[in-house]
This record gives C-alpha cells, sequence and structure tokens, in this order.
C-alpha cells in the first residue's frame, strides 16, 4: 500500500499549542478548530495544572483567556518557559483595558479566525 508523504509531514510538523481557558465550550472549540488546522492541541481551564503540562507537553504556543492572565505572567517569569510565545484572547479592546501583561500578542472576542490564525502563525514562527 503506497505511502502519502505530504500526510507523513504534516503530522511530523504538528505544532503544539496549549489552551489555557475557564470556559469549557470555548476550549472545546478552539481544539476542534486548531486540530482541523493539524496543530496538536491539549487544553485547561486549571490554572494549576499549568506547569505540569508545559513540562510534559513542551508546547510551542500558548493561547491564554485573559481571566487567567496570571499564567501568562507565570509563564514568562519563568526561565525555562519564557521563550514560549503567549497570545492572549481577550473580550475586551485594549483601549478598555490597560494591559502591561507579558504576553506576544493579543487577540480579541469574539474572533476574526482568518486573523486569528494569522497571529498563531507568526508566534509559532517566532517562537
Amino acid at each position: 500500500m503506497p505511502v502519502d508523504l505530504r500526510s507523513c509531514i504534516r503530522y511530523v510538523s504538528m505544532n503544539k499549542i496549549l489552551v489555557i481557558n475557564n470556559d469549557f465550550d470555548t476550549m472545546v472549540l478552539l481544539k476542534s478548530w486548531l486540530e482541523k488546522k493539524t496543530y496538536k492541541v491539549k487544553y485547561t481551564g486549571n490554572q494549576n495544572e499549568v506547569p505540569k503540562i508545559i513540562k510534559e507537553f513542551r508546547p510551542e504556543l500558548v493561547i491564554v483567556d485573559v481571566l487567567q492572565k496570571d499564567v501568562a505572567e507565570q509563564i514568562k517569569s519563568d526561565k525555562k518557559t519564557r521563550s514560549v510565545p503567549v497570545l492572549l484572547m481577550t473580550g475586551y479592546t485594549l483601549r478598555q483595558k490597560n494591559y502591561q501583561l507579558a504576553v506576544d500578542d493579543t487577540i480579541e472576542k469574539p474572533f476574526n479566525l482568518p486573523l486569528f490564525e494569522k497571529k498563531i502563525e507568526k508566534l509559532l514562527q517566532k517562537g
């Protein structure tokens, strides 16, 4: 049976993304959408699980909801994980909140999916 090399290459090059959000429905939707884009995804709503997941899963990008912004600060303050790009999801415009956070980029809800995808790709290239 012939092997499709494109599918092998896609599997090998799957980037790993960790989604941290306290809204289970949002996490499931993001996981499904990201997996369709060929990313390998783990998610959690429990901030206490994040260090263990990062150590074991070794994500190349972390997507964090604004309500769990403390996790982003923990990631960026740890010398072992500070190089991992962090994308902050927020329902606030940046004009509404004065964020001085340790994140690499932000995306406002509701998501513009093409823009969201471009931001993800840019951060993965950076990381």
